[in-house]
């Protein structure tokens, strides 16, 4: 079995941290699945600018079309037919990676909050589906945290992303035109870091919702998927309680926050019998996308 843990460990540190805490079957199908997002992530950020073949991306799309997704990914084959992440997540996920190609700003909150499902609610998806979670009220919580990190991934990386032409804070919260974001006057700057102070603050949250369905997890794996929920979450309030503009650098944790965070959780995990409610407004967005709550 090829152990893809390599690639958490180069391209996904926080996750990585968390992943001390797992047993080492449940790791290696979380590292299984990282890869292969990030590969598909990577084979649509890392083409050239203005390249709009994405030859590779849709090679493997098309190898898949043909012979079923287990076929055509190679990650997903060191994971048990048990527990592979279902077809239609991967859809989803698919076709959030290629929104990206021809990227177009969101409109509204809306297009937003599907697009996030898309690329990392359905990653949390996966992650039901590979450490074996089948109760669909603990799959509502999973889809809320993939969203808020997305929704923090958004916030840190405003000017990068700009940087690749992309604009992810939607159009009815701020309109400014992309050459604005790489040359802005200082009005704008102020009005595109409010944007994104709201968007972190929402995603808190998201953040809040997902916690709920933590505690029902197997003790390991929610000691692990605590302790990166807190990292990512505290990626946001770094940035939101040091006041860091979008321009400036890029917001990470360093080995002590880290440390600090991961103490301060080792013992703050109660196992819980009743599951919580869910806020089913959350998901007023996402009408008719997999296991969303909606009444």
């Amino acid at each position: 079995m090829t152990n893809y843990s390599h690639v958490m460990k180069n391209h996904g540190k926080t996750f990585f941290w968390a992943t001390a805490f797992l047993e080492k079957e449940t790791a290696n199908n979380l590292y299984s699945v990282y890869a292969f997002c990030r590969r598909i992530d990577d084979l649509i950020d890392e083409n050239p600018n203005h390249d709009t073949s994405y030859k590779d991306f849709f090679a493997a799309k098309s190898a898949w079309d043909k012979d079923k997704y287990t076929g055509a990914f190679d990650e997903l084959k060191n994971i048990d037919k048990e527990y592979l992440p279902r077809e239609d997540i991967l859809k989803e996920f698919l076709i959030g990676q290629t929104s990206d190609i021809s990227h177009k700003q969101p409109d509204n909150i809306n297009e937003l909050l599907i697009y996030c499902y898309r690329v990392a609610g359905a990653v949390g998806l996966m992650v039901c589906d590979v450490i074996g979670i089948k109760d669909p009220r603990l799959k509502y919580f999973a889809i809320d945290l993939g969203i808020a990190m997305q929704l923090t991934n958004i916030c840190r990386d405003v000017n990068e992303d700009a940087s690749i032409n992309r604009i992810y804070l939607p159009k009815d919260m701020i309109n400014i035109e992309l050459e604005n974001y790489k040359n802005p006057t200082k009005q704008e700057i102020n009005k595109i870091n409010s944007a994104r102070n709201a968007l972190l603050n929402l995603a808190n949250k998201y953040y809040q919702s997902g916690e709920k369905g933590i505690a029902h997890l197997p003790p390991r794996t929610a000691r692990a998927v605590l302790v990166a929920s807190k990292l990512y979450q505290n990626i946001g309030i770094k940035i939101l309680n040091r006041k860091v503009s979008y321009e400036s650098y890029r917001v990470y944790l360093n080995v002590f926050e880290k440390l600090l965070i991961t103490i301060k959780l080792i013992f703050k995990l109660n196992k819980k019998k009743n599951i919580d409610n869910h806020n089913e407004m959350l998901h007023s967005s996402l009408i008719k996308l997999p296991d969303v709550h909606i009444k």
